[in-house]
Formats: C-alpha cells, sequence, structure tokens
C-alpha cells in the first residue's frame, strides 16, 4: 500500500513531503515543503517563502523558485492565496499579473481552485492546517488555508461546495489530505478560540480536550477539518492525515508557535498534471 506521505529532495537539498495518497491516483502533484537549505540568511536560515520582517526578497523569490521547481513548475504559472483566515475560496483560471516582487496573488482568500493544467496553486503556512483537495474525475484540484478561524468558519467545506459549483465535482469523488500542522499535542488555546470552535459547523466534542491550565483547551485542527470534509459529502477513506506536528518537528518545519512568532512559512503546492481542461 502506498504511504500517505514520502520525503523528495530537489536540487541544492531543498527537500518536501510528497503524498502518494493523492499522486497514486493519477495527474496530480501534490507537495509541502520544508525549512531544509533555501535561501534566507537571517532568522530564520532556510527555504522561508513570505517576506517576513528583514529578510530579503530576493532570497524569498529564490526559495520559491526552488520550492516549485520540486513540483515541475515555476513563479510564473504559480498562483498564491493572499490569506486573511477567512473562507473565501476562489477559482482560478490563469495566473494573475505579478506584484512588483513577481509574486502573482489573489488577495483576500484562503482557499484556491483550478482545473487548468500545469497551474500550480500555493498556499504558505507556519501552523495553520493545509488541505488538498483533488477530483480526478473533472479533473481539478483545490487547496485551503484552515487556521482556527477557517476551521471555526468552515473553509473546508467552502472548498468541497467551491470544486461543485465551479466544475461539477461531486463530494463523493473528491480525495483530500490534511498536510502537516500543529497538532492537538502542542495547541493550547484560550476560551474566546474554545468558544468560537464550539459555534462552529459540525462542531464535536473531541475537537477539544481539557489542556494543561483550568482555562485552556487543546484544540485538534485535524480531526475538525476531517470531519468538516466528512459532513461535506467526502468519503472518510479518501481523507488522508498527514499526522505531522510543525510545532513538534521544528527541525524540519517552521512553527508560529513553537518559534514564539519569528519564523518563515513552507507551502503547501498542488498542480494537475497532463490533464484536460474542464469544458464547462
Amino acid at each position: 500500500m502506498d504511504p500517505l506521505w514520502q520525503w523528495i529532495t530537489g536540487e541544492d537539498g531543498v527537500r518536501a513531503l510528497s503524498f502518494p495518497f493523492l499522486e497514486r491516483l493519477g495527474g496530480v502533484r501534490a507537495l509541502f515543503t520544508s525549512r531544509h537549505r533555501g535561501a534566507s540568511r537571517l532568522v530564520p536560515v532556510g527555504l522561508n517563502l513570505v517576506a517576513v520582517a528583514g529578510e530579503d526578497p530576493g532570497a524569498v523569490a529564490e526559495n520559491r523558485r526552488r520550492a516549485l521547481a520540486l513540483i515541475g513548475s515555476t513563479p510564473d504559472r504559480a498562483v498564491i492565496a493572499g490569506l486573511v483566515h477567512g473562507r473565501e475560496v476562489a477559482r482560478v483560471d490563469a495566473p494573475p499579473p505579478p506584484d512588483p516582487h513577481g509574486v502573482r496573488a489573489v488577495p483576500g482568500v484562503d482557499g484556491l481552485v483550478t482545473a487548468t493544467p500545469d497551474l500550480t496553486l500555493m498556499v504558505t503556512a507556519a501552523d495553520c492546517v493545509p488541505i488538498y483537495l483533488y477530483d480526478p474525475h473533472v479533473p481539478a484540484v483545490g487547496l485551503l488555508h484552515a487556521g482556527w478561524r477557517g476551521t471555526a468558519a468552515g473553509i473546508a467545506r467552502v472548498g468541497v461546495e467551491r470544486l461543485a459549483a465551479e466544475y461539477g465535482s461531486r463530494p463523493e469523488r473528491i480525495w483530500a489530505v490534511i498536510g502537516p500542522a500543529i497538532g492537538p499535542c502542542c495547541y493550547e488555546v484560550d476560551e474566546p478560540v474554545r468558544a468560537a470552535m464550539a459555534a462552529a459547523p459540525g462542531f464535536r466534542p473531541g475537537w477539544l480536550r481539557p489542556g494543561r491550565r483550568p482555562d485552556r483547551w487543546q484544540l485538534d485542527l485535524w480531526q475538525a477539518n476531517r470531519d468538516q470534509l466528512v459532513a461535506a459529502g467526502v468519503p472518510v477513506e479518501q481523507i488522508g492525515i498527514a499526522g505531522i506536528c510543525t510545532a513538534c518537528q521544528r527541525a524540519d518545519f517552521f512553527s508560529h508557535r513553537g518559534e514564539g512568532g519569528r519564523t518563515g512559512r513552507q507551502a503547501a503546492l498542488i498542480r494537475l498534471v497532463g490533464g484536460r481542461r474542464h469544458a464547462g
């Protein structure tokens, strides 16, 4: 049986996780980058993919080029979600115009869907949950960014609904991976976050368990997003959870919480390969 994920290595020792769970279906590549190597020279050293304070934009651009090379793409064929910790998901048919740093972004969204072959979708993260969606029948893909706010707003369900609305995807034909993110072992939240999660679509008590202090709870974003995908109609056996905690595994991944907010970002990437264009 194919593993859910495995390490791959590209130029200059750049490393990422690939997801055979999706790729064995054919017609798709899906990766999650690590912090290994890269051109960054400030804190954090490594394959940082966003312009954190003091970072050289040229180093970020080079890191993105290296990350995209791993998935067989280039910056001019990659689209990044602007990220606002919401639930908006945008359809992308072609790369938007670049900003002054060459970044082709869709502002104000935390998710992207496309049926355009060889257009790479990109979402950055440093603890938030990346959710990969793939309908091999259309074919079409989606990529979502789900922190606690996005999870509380039900972005997983929105992503499934967006694939259905834009491309005619049926939920029972969608496959999904919940990628590396902060795990319930390390994600302790306060009462306002607990209350927001308790009001989230399809809330289950198992998403929260008592924390180390009376006014804290351990939040399981992995399970919450899997439950929301199942509620949206995705078969549970077609959902894989990477089970990798970015806060625990800081030797491999950037972690906002684990590094006190002073850290870089890795990226989730997905690309249709050799697929046909959707006619609708």
